[in-house]
């Protein structure tokens, strides 16, 4: 196996343990200390008063261990993804330009939400920026697939172990996945675009 190949397996390594460890960790701590849970989930009363770190630790609660391991299971499903598509480090910026995004625009469009916890919105964006970026029949056909879930829960709402499920927070999550992949996607057409000229 080539050095270079050892190495971008380390980096890839590396950047999903990056990605990875810190949604486990906080997760943990959160479900064995509910304290700390309360003050890092998404709450509009504590952000108001200045704790602007909710914006980013509010995706990495969880609300029992069952929706812990749900969405960290879709989150290495996602990164594996990710890697295979050479792109970690695209959807590691994308998590944290995505997740003070995503709660400012859910407590905008929902003035009844009072507080929020789960990584379900930033995922729906992850997920459709990989799945984008990587094109062909099968990715267009999860991309239906999530198009067709996320109809269903606008329409027929979503409840998990008897909360209602914030599905505002999986459309706005997809919408910043589309704008994040129309982002990263330009640049690369607009070199490709003059290369073509030049």
């Amino acid at each position: 196996m080539g050095t270079g190949l050892v190495a971008g397996r380390r980096r890839a390594a590396v950047a999903s343990s990056l990605i990875l460890l810190p949604a486990v960790l906080a997760s943990a701590v959160a479900l064995r200390w509910p304290a700390a849970a309360a003050a890092l989930v998404l709450d509009r009363a504590a952000l108001a008063q200045g704790q602007w770190w909710r914006l980013w630790s509010g995706h990495l609660m969880h609300l029992d261990t069952t929706h812990a391991v749900v969405n960290l299971a879709a989150l290495a499903v996602t990164v594996a993804l990710a890697w295979r598509q050479r792109m970690l480090v695209s959807i590691a910026a994308a998590a944290l330009i995505g997740m003070p995004l995503l709660s400012l625009t859910l407590l905008q469009l929902d003035l009844t939400l009072q507080w929020y916890a789960g990584l379900s919105g930033l995922l729906h964006g992850l997920l459709v920026m990989v799945l984008l970026r990587r094109g062909g029949v099968i990715a267009w056909a999860l991309l239906l697939l999530v198009a067709l879930k996320l109809a269903y829960e606008w329409r027929y709402g979503s409840r998990w172990d008897g909360f209602a499920v914030v599905t505002l927070a999986h459309r706005l999550g997809a919408a910043w996945g589309l704008i994040g992949a129309v982002a990263a996607w330009a640049p690369g057409r607009v070199r490709y675009a003059r290369a073509q000229r030049g």
